[in-house]
């Protein structure tokens, strides 16, 4: 730990310093201790200290963005009798996600969403069955082209049961909802024999088809970004069709039941 100022050579002081940080997308007003030159006004930040500094940042940003803080959950967890164990095990994350998100890492919104339904009893999730997005077939039909421009198959065919399509179409649906707070289509999948399928894909595939994929809502780099890693990790259908098969959300929910976004933090293939 320093003593003195390395350009004034004046002793450090430690003060409590109030001050507006740019942080991710938001302003944030955080006070925190720190060394400081009373010469030049220099911060200098012992190791504990910068985490403390980033530790107060990840909490103003989640009170400001309305996420359940660390506190909150530590609270939360003690008042419900919740080791961080007994809670990665409801929440189906490992133990460390939980002491990251306890420690100063910002959770994602869906994440969030789920901390607030086990340790607030609050379903912040508005529609669990479509990612919180309304269903658009013309959009189902623009991500499934976008498939068809990485993997450069055809995947939309007439007469085609979507066996192999709604696959990709479920991890993007289930990996956007993740790591974005929302579906891409907001499609609704059942879980049958076969694995994921959208529900009622048969009435849904002539529509589907026949749909103007210029009047969807245009898919954002994120989401491109989303349906590059899918492609990337299986260039061939049979490939999404068996990781599909391995996935706890297919695997937890009861044959002819929709399937959770709930469950999108299981998702194995694509870590969060």
């Amino acid at each position: 730990m320093l003593n003195e100022c390395l350009d004034c050579n004046v002793k450090l002081i430690l003060e409590k310093v109030k001050k507006s940080v740019s942080f991710k997308d938001r302003q944030l007003e955080i006070e925190y201790n720190v060394e400081v030159c009373p010469n030049c006004k220099i911060e200098y930040a012992s190791v504990d200290q910068a985490s403390d500094i980033q530790f107060a940042l990840a909490e103003a940003y989640k009170k400001q963005s309305n996420k359940m803080t660390a506190a909150e959950m530590k609270s939360q967890r003690a008042e419900k009798h919740l080791s961080q164990t007994g809670l990665a095990e409801l929440l189906n994350v490992g133990v460390a996600s939980i002491k990251r998100w306890e420690s100063g890492l910002v959770q994602s919104r869906p994440m969030d969403n789920l901390l607030k339904y086990h340790l607030l009893n609050e379903d912040c999730c508005l529609n669990p069955l479509s990612g919180d997005r309304e269903f658009a077939i013309n959009r189902a039909k623009l991500v499934l082209l976008e498939f068809e421009k990485n993997l450069k198959i055809k995947l939309l065919r007439i007469g085609d049961k979507l066996l192999y399509s709604a696959k990709y179409l479920w991890y993007a649906d289930m990996i956007a909802y993740r790591d974005l707070g929302k579906s891409m289509t907001g499609a609704t999948y059942a879980a049958l024999p076969q694995g994921p399928q959208l529900n009622n894909y048969r009435d849904l595939v002539p529509h589907i088809l026949s749909s103007n994929e210029n009047d969807a809502e245009p898919l954002t780099e994120k989401e491109k970004k989303i349906i590059s890693r899918i492609s990337n990790r299986f260039p061939k259908p049979q490939q999404a069709y068996n990781a599909s098969h391995n996935e706890d959300a297919w695997k937890m929910t009861p044959i002819g039941r929709a399937i959770s976004y709930r469950l999108a933090n299981t998702i194995s293939e694509f870590e969060d």
